[in-house]
């Protein structure tokens, strides 16, 4: 909540800062390779869905919650038009956490460097727990944590 990410051409990107400092509202530049979840990523996901279409998918044991609709999706060709939708589609991060919650979903595990995303999950869900997965010794940490 209080964040919006902004995707697109850096011209376009650039006027929306100086609007928004006009109005005394602050701007963080994310230091990114490309303007992801857009529509300049089309040409991108035309190429991945070749690639993605050509791997077998196996429906998956677990439910897989996707980021376009902030929803259940387990349906082997769903998955893969999704992730491809994805890299061009506006992330519905929050709205996935909150689906989560609402769906009683306890641990939250960030797995990479950082805690960026964990942070997140704190500040947008209340009652859950957030683990961040960093290290071999993280990954002992947390499987102490869920034996309890």
């Amino acid at each position: 909540d209080g964040q919006v990410i902004l995707s697109g051409d850096t011209k376009s990107i650039d006027l929306i800062k100086i609007k928004l400092k006009e109005k005394k509202i602050k701007t963080i530049p994310l230091k990114v390779s490309a303007p992801f979840h857009c529509s300049l990523m089309h040409p991108a996901a035309k190429e991945m869905s070749e690639k993605i279409n050509k791997t077998q998918f196996k429906k998956p044991s677990i439910q897989i919650i996707n980021n376009v609709f902030a929803d259940v999706e387990n349906e082997p060709q769903k998955i893969k038009e999704n992730l491809v939708k994805q890299i061009y589609a506006t992330v519905k991060w929050r709205e996935s956490i909150e689906f989560m919650k609402k769906n009683n979903i306890k641990n939250f595990i960030e797995i990479g460097p950082g805690k960026a995303l964990t942070g997140m999950v704190k500040r947008t869900v209340k009652d859950v727990n957030c683990f961040s997965i960093n290290s071999l010794d993280d990954i002992k940490n947390l499987t102490n944590e869920l034996k309890k």
